[in-house]
């Protein structure tokens, strides 16, 4: 298989950052040569993208365990992405409120095990910050009550 065909089956599976992608196929043995022609010709093809990649993993991220804005972004550094679109990524999610509907499920399963208390500790050490915790805390309240918050 060359390296680019072995390029385009790993991000058939999932998105990568070019820093994982190119420590993937190095770790096969595939030549620096090769890697950055295949790297080259995937972002030509826009089969490799920066922000495809952010965006994806900040979706998958908050659905699995919700983290706050600084700790995605320190996430999304640490898998290779350029700083300027981890933080366009994230600032994004926000700006639509993504992360709210994950945050509001995660902490409702929180209250039940830790208390009003326990969940804000976690949420605070999740990088969340207070206004976000009080709204999301408001909102379960408020859905508790049966009061539409939508």
């Amino acid at each position: 298989m060359t390296c680019y065909d072995k390029a385009v089956s790993l991000l058939a599976i999932r998105e990568h950052t070019e820093k994982e992608l190119k420590a993937k196929l190095k770790a096969k043995g595939y030549s620096d040569d090769d890697i950055s022609a295949s790297i080259a010709r995937l972002k030509d093809e826009k089969y490799l993208s920066e922000e495809r990649f952010a965006a994806s993993f900040i979706r998958s991220r908050l659905r699995k365990s919700p983290e706050g804005k600084g700790m995605l972004l320190m996430r999304l550094i640490e898998k290779g992405s350029p700083r300027q679109v981890a933080s366009d990524a994230v600032r994004n999610a926000w700006e639509e409120e993504a992360y709210s509907g994950p945050l509001i499920r995660y902490a409702s399963s929180l209250i039940a095990k830790k208390g009003e208390e326990g969940t804000k500790a976690v949420l605070l050490r999740k990088g969340f910050t207070p206004s976000e915790i009080s709204s999301c805390l408001k909102a379960i309240a408020d859905e508790r009550e049966g009061i539409d918050v939508e």
